[in-house]
């Protein structure tokens, strides 16, 4: 899935991405605060959101703990079944060691006829604290598990890519 890239840039920051996806603002999105949605052909989704840093700061301290954070969301999820984590390392995201990581999990999908449904996914999370910018920044994916390699490498040279100040 090597595909040709180009830049998205808004209010300040940046990041590559496939020219195939397709992007959608969050109405809600501001200068200080927001989110992206990369759409791919297939349905896949790469979220990218920002928000204020001293915020951040405040309720958690590091940015190991905000990405402990985001894993500890998914897996008190009421829909989450199974969580397993299975890798936390780290990219270096501009001049930013950003605490990447990947967990495994099932998502329960009820259906009105299907009924109980479990969705093996993993999700890729990487977190970044930027003190020249004073926003932090949060690049995550849900992917099906099955043949997805190529999602992840894509999901890495995107996040490699994320220029924040």
């Amino acid at each position: 899935m090597e595909k040709d890239f180009e830049r998205f840039s808004v209010y300040g920051f940046s990041i590559d991405y496939p020219k195939d996806a397709r992007i959608e603002f969050n109405p809600k999105a501001r200068r200080g605060e927001g989110d992206i949605v990369f759409h791919f052909p297939d349905k896949v989704k790469f979220f990218l959101s920002w928000g204020d840093l001293e915020k951040a700061t405040k309720t958690f301290g590091t940015v190991e703990k905000h990405a402990d954070h985001g894993l500890n969301r998914v897996k008190k999820a009421g829909n989450v079944k199974s969580f397993e984590l299975i890798s936390h390392d780290s990219l270096r995201i501009n001049s930013h060691e950003g605490p990447y990581n990947r967990a495994k999990f099932e998502e329960i999908a009820v259906g009105f006829l299907s009924g109980k449904r479990k969705n093996p996914r993993e999700a890729h999370s990487v977190h970044v604290h930027c003190a020249e910018s004073s926003r932090y920044f949060v690049v995550y994916a849900l992917l099906p598990i099955g043949g997805m390699t190529d999602y992840e490498r894509t999901f890495v040279k995107m996040a490699k890519t994320l220029k924040c100040h």
